[in-house]
């Protein structure tokens, strides 16, 4: 029994500390940045790897540590990753891959399709474009900004979360080359200050850079035809009053919003497309101190504001239909919805052509009775 005793209190004291070291060795790739050399076409690949130090019974301090690899190819750049001094990366725990607009335009799909077939790759991560040179940013950051991956990957999730933009995986951007009726639209995010910040989307078709961009508003609007945007974003903006030369600002959260696709066959050519948003919303601004919000008022700026973002989703889809980008669905609702009006349809010529209308019902919820 004595003995026992004693081989179980060894155990236990020689268990302590599994995990340090463990943690001390593990490399986990937070960014995967890919870029085009300018002159040569090279592929730059970047990867960011947190090791902990100083780590002890829960987690240590991070150590930010970046390597670049240049190859004339991304697969020959990927092999040479495993012959540099600080391998092996755990490539399946990749947090984020970020790839410059310069790559982006090179149909990048295509060369990243190995990746589904690659052991050891994470396929689910969300793939983010940067406006910039992505190996600089990458190599400024990893030595100035030991913060700058938790708060980056912190950022992707509370938007997607939210509803503040669209997350793409690299899983879906990769199979969406074999899907004709599924557009892409990949977040773009530029330099703000120390970290990142939304400046638009890219619109991909079948894989493919269409050459359209969304601006960071219009990815808004989006994201309210979609019906996911709600959360703790804010809109903001300015609008005319009666359609007069005076202008009101206005600010407002949706507390409840939804979207639903309606098609109108039409006795003759093609059919019509309406989109009904209905919003429930918390305002902060609108032309006059909350609380002065009286219901002659309220409804009187409710139609308004239903106006105001009918106009500006229209511009938006306008947007779409010149790209040939169909990110709303709106294909797949005729295709299963509407098999008889889909079996008379040109889709990809007649997409650009058809009307599609976008119809908002806006009830502001903070007003006086």
């Amino acid at each position: 029994m004595k003995k026992a005793a004693i081989g179980i209190l060894s155990l236990l004291l020689l268990t302590g500390c599994w995990d340090r070291l463990l943690l001390r060795n593990l490399q986990l790739v937070d960014i995967a940045g890919l870029d085009l050399d300018k002159e040569s076409g090279d592929v730059k690949l970047s990867i960011i790897v947190t090791k902990l130090k100083n780590s002890g019974q829960g987690e240590g301090e991070p150590n930010l540590q970046m390597t670049e690899i240049r190859e004339p190819s991304l697969i020959e750049a990927v092999g040479q990753g495993d012959y540099t001094d600080r391998s092996p990366f755990l490539g399946i725990n990749t947090r984020i891959y970020m790839i410059s607009k310069r790559f982006a335009a090179q149909n990048p799909v295509s060369t990243l399709t190995f990746l589904l077939n690659t052991p050891y790759s994470s396929v689910n991560t969300p793939v983010i474009v940067f406006d910039g040179n992505v190996s600089k940013l990458l190599k400024t950051q990893s030595e100035n900004n030991k913060d700058f991956t938790k708060n980056l990957n912190e950022f992707i999730l509370s938007s997607e979360r939210n509803g503040m933009m669209p997350t793409v995986s690299m899983m879906r951007f990769i199979l969406s080359r074999e899907e004709p009726l599924e557009g892409i639209a990949l977040p773009v995010l530029k330099k703000f200050n120390s970290g990142m910040e939304l400046s638009g989307a890219l619109l991909f078709r079948q894989g493919k850079n269409t050459g359209v961009s969304l601006s960071k508003e219009q990815v808004q609007m989006s994201m309210l035809l979609l019906g996911k945007g709600k959360g703790r974003q804010r809109y903001t903006g300015q609008m005319s009053e009666n359609g007069e030369g005076r202008h009101i600002e206005y600010g407002f959260s949706v507390k409840k919003g939804n979207s639903k696709i309606s098609v109108h066959p039409e006795s003759r050519g093609l059919p019509k497309v309406t989109i009904g948003v209905r919003l429930r919303i918390n305002v902060f601004g609108l032309g006059k101190s909350v609380h002065m919000l009286k219901a002659d008022y309220v409804n009187r700026m409710e139609k308004e504001l239903s106006k105001h973002l009918e106009e500006k989703a229209a511009a938006m889809i306008e947007t779409l239909q010149k790209a040939n980008c169909d990110i709303l669905g709106i294909g797949m609702e005729l295709k299963a919805y509407h098999p008889n009006i889909w079996k008379s349809l040109n889709w990809r010529k007649d997409f650009p052509d058809m009307s599609i209308e976008p119809n908002f019902d806006v009830q502001i919820l903070n007003s006086e009775e």
